[in-house]
């Protein structure tokens, strides 16, 4: 089994409970960890036979900026049922970071994790 983390990838949607906070994009930073297997048949050195983290990547761009969810809560359950069955990967988790938020509050960051 093989374990994938990719760090911080860089979206702005629009996301929040209160109707100003959701007239605006706001830069989320979203990061994940995940497990997967190959069948033994496989060639690991070829990259057909792999999980494409580009695809993962690009999936996650897409999927959080066309969300339409309040809170990061609920984006990450829904992404983490997405992922999961798109790409047959397991023992996913998911941080999601709201930077800009976190310079509101002075202080360095401010995430949700499941």
């Amino acid at each position: 089994m093989f374990e994938i983390v990719i760090k911080q990838i860089k979206i702005k949607t629009n996301i929040g409970v209160t109707e100003k906070e959701r007239r605006s994009k706001q830069l989320l930073s979203l990061s994940l960890s995940f497990k997967y297997n190959t069948k033994k048949s496989f060639d690991i050195n070829n990259i057909d036979s792999l999980i494409s983290y580009s695809e993962i990547i690009k999936f996650v761009k897409n999927y959080v900026k066309n969300s339409k969810f309040k809170t990061l809560e609920k984006l990450i359950i829904e992404i983490k049922i997405e992922l999961e069955k798109k790409f047959k990967i397991k023992d996913l988790y998911v941080t999601i970071e709201k930077p800009e938020v976190a310079k509101k509050y002075k202080c360095s960051s401010i995430s949700v994790s499941k």
